[in-house]
């Protein structure tokens, strides 16, 4: 049985979304090795479209991978708040009701269909295992590009260039902080329905809220290669709110850094938080109950 027309529709269709996709994201694939994982876990998938699976054991196979891959985006949506699962996970969900409501009767299949399924499922498999290591357990969080701290080649020359002159890390770590506190302003009207950091959007506008300030001086330190987390809290008084700022490495010592708090300072003419010493990377707040580290 030939595949159908519409299904090589569908199949273009899907690839074209795809093509798009990698062409606007090409500066981060080549930076991020998460992010071009979770992109191929959405470019690999249509092929099934090319694929006649008749049996209902390669059906089931088939079934089975797109909801994996639907729950790796669905992972990785949550632990990086990145937008880009939200839109493969539609595409995905849609090729799984497309197959679902296109299924043909059962015949017997060829060899090479067989052979065809099986590569497709297991190279989706292995990519699933690959990008869930770097969500979860990615070996130097403080240095990644391709979690909740994304950025590109564009961020790494904007960062070579503030820290021009400087020779050690403190001085580069003190370069981005005073460059990004008198150039940004606190975006109050901001409204999200989906939070994540956008770096090309945040340059562009030079405005922003603590996610997008805290999250862009990691970026510009950890682009550095200078060792940067993004903390994430709420106010012991107020569990209701919540904050982020950063905990930075330089001078053999991890210090705390409030880049949002010192942006809004700065406009108002308050005193400034600057750094704090800490004793280790996970040591406490005073002021926050720190819900995340990353």
């Amino acid at each position: 049985m030939k595949i159908t027309k519409s299904r090589i529709i569908f199949f273009a269709i899907t690839i074209t979304y795809n093509l798009l996709l990698g062409l606007y994201l090409k500066d981060f694939l080549v930076l991020s090795q998460t992010l071009t994982a979770f992109y191929l876990l959405s470019a690999l998938p249509p092929f099934f479209l090319l694929i006649e699976t008749r049996s209902r054991a390669l059906r089931a196979i088939v079934y089975i991978v797109l909801m994996l891959d639907i729950l790796a985006n669905l992972l990785y949506f949550i632990c990086c708040r990145r937008l880009l699962p939200v839109m493969t996970m539609l595409l995905l969900v849609t090729e799984l009701m497309y197959l679902i409501t296109s299924a043909n009767r059962l015949h017997k299949d060829k060899l090479l269909t067989k052979i065809c399924v099986l590569t497709v499922a297991t190279l989706i498999l292995v990519l699933i295992v690959f990008a869930y290591n770097f969500v979860r357990k990615p070996e130097a969080p403080y240095l990644s590009n391709g979690g909740a701290t994304l950025w590109d080649t564009q961020t790494e020359d904007l960062a070579d260039e503030i820290c021009t002159g400087c020779e050690t890390d403190e001085e580069k770590v003190q370069a981005i902080y005073q460059w990004i506190i008198h150039n940004f302003d606190y975006d109050y009207d901001y409204r999200a329905f989906i939070q994540y950091f956008n770096v090309r959007k945040t340059l562009r506008t030079h405005k922003g809220v603590c996610y997008d300030f805290s999250n862009l001086f990691a970026a510009l330190c950890r682009s550095q290669n200078i060792p940067c987390y993004v903390v994430d809290g709420t106010p012991y008084d107020r569990s209701a709110a919540s904050h982020t700022w950063n905990r930075v490495y330089y001078n053999n010592s991890w210090w705390d850094v409030d880049v949002t708090n010192d942006t809004t300072s700065i406009a108002n003419g308050k005193k400034l938080y600057g750094f704090r010493k800490l004793e280790c990377t996970t040591a406490l707040d005073k002021d926050y109950y720190i819900t995340k580290i990353y």
